[in-house]
């Protein structure tokens, strides 16, 4: 406590009144935050084209996947980093089924002549110094380049694409699309980080290091795993952006008008679309109507069905003397006795009747 009490004044002065006045500012930014916004359905798109790269990305990350031949060898035999070759591979073979090997390791075994071949399959991986013709052992640039299409350019170009689509303004509206910039640099960024440390890092071994574990396999989990959660990261910038979710303060773009324009485009555009439906559903109902009447056989069914009705009607007492129900004295006296007595809820009916207009009207509302 001693050693404390100097600094009190400290505490009491500056740093306690902030802190409380920082949380009356959170508390009341949470209590007076706007309510949240229905997503959009063109940005549930591109959500959905993010969760599709994060699930692919996060399937890449694991590490125990793939065929038995792509697992470092070293790590399964639990051998030194300078083991006999014959001894390295009758370890394997012991692993393999019915004790023998395969012949991707009899490749890979004629392959393991020297420490500087072992360090590139440690480096760049079993199918780029199985599978590279051009390679050379004492040129270990001749083996990045074989290596980088593939196994670098290769999940970063797909993973810009799924972040193209996720933020384009066409496809996912424009909510996600005010992200692109931002998203686009920090994807590249991270594909120049990638490639400089492949490039640059190569990591000495010592020969007796037991069971070395090789950047090869370290690097290709780290990747996918960072494009998986910087998919995440993407995916929850969006939801929350367009929504107004996990978000203390009111966004700033809630008062933008460029934002308000874009927004009034597409509920016109979802409105207009809505008219255009309902109006071709009414031609194709007049189309129909005027082929049934210019039809003889098609206007006399009509007219029986019609007159079949009414018939029905009149026998249920829905129609007096030829005319409608409610043209009859007595029944108009009932209504006007029910209107001034106040047995019927005129506030009611009201109620009703704006939920039918509602339900109604539903395809041309563009917040549904």
């Amino acid at each position: 406590m001693k050693a404390v009490k100097p600094f009190w004044p400290l505490l009491f002065t500056f740093i306690l009144p902030r802190a409380i006045n920082y949380y009356r500012v959170v508390k009341t930014a949470v209590r007076t935050r706007p309510p949240p916004r229905p997503l959009p359905q063109k940005t549930g798109y591109g959500l959905n084209a993010l969760f599709v790269s994060t699930c692919i990305f996060f399937y890449l990350s694991l590490p125990f996947r793939g065929n038995v031949e792509d697992h470092n060898i070293f790590v399964v035999t639990q051998s030194r980093f300078a083991m006999p070759t014959d001894a390295l591979f009758s370890r394997l073979a012991m692993l393999r089924e019915h004790g023998t090997l395969t012949p991707v390791d009899e490749a890979l075994r004629s392959k393991f002549t020297s420490p500087a071949l072992r360090r590139i399959y440690l480096r760049f991986g079993p199918s780029t110094l199985l599978n590279c013709t051009f390679c050379h052992a004492d040129d270990t640039f001749s083996y990045l380049l074989y290596h980088y299409p593939i196994n670098v350019l290769l999940p970063h170009l797909f993973h810009i694409f799924c972040l193209g689509f996720a933020t384009s303004e066409t496809i996912c509206g424009y909510e996600s699309s005010r992200w692109r910039g931002r998203v686009l640099l920090c994807a590249l960024a991270l594909a120049s980080v990638d490639v400089a440390v492949t490039t640059t890092y190569s990591p000495l071994t010592d020969p007796s290091t037991p069971a070395p574990g090789g950047i090869f396999w370290l690097a290709s989990t780290l990747r996918c795993l960072c494009l998986c959660l910087f998919d995440v990261a993407v995916a929850l910038l969006i939801y929350a952006s367009a929504t107004g979710r996990f978000l203390l303060f009111s966004a700033p773009a809630a008062a933008d008008p460029e934002l308000a324009r874009r927004r009034m485009e597409e509920a016109i555009t979802k409105a207009n679309l809505s008219l255009q439906l309902s109006q071709t559903n009414l031609r194709a109902y007049t189309i129909a109507r005027n082929a049934t009447v210019r039809s003889a056989t098609l206007k006399a069914t009509d007219d029986e069905y019609w007159r079949s009705v009414v018939s029905v009607e009149g026998s249920q007492g829905l129609v007096v003397g030829g005319g409608n129900v409610f043209d009859d004295e007595q029944v108009q006296a009932a209504i006007s006795r029910a209107y001034g007595s106040g047995s019927m809820n005129i506030e009611q009916m009201r109620k009703e009747a704006d939920v039918y207009v509602k339900n109604v009207t539903r395809g041309l509302d563009p917040t549904r």
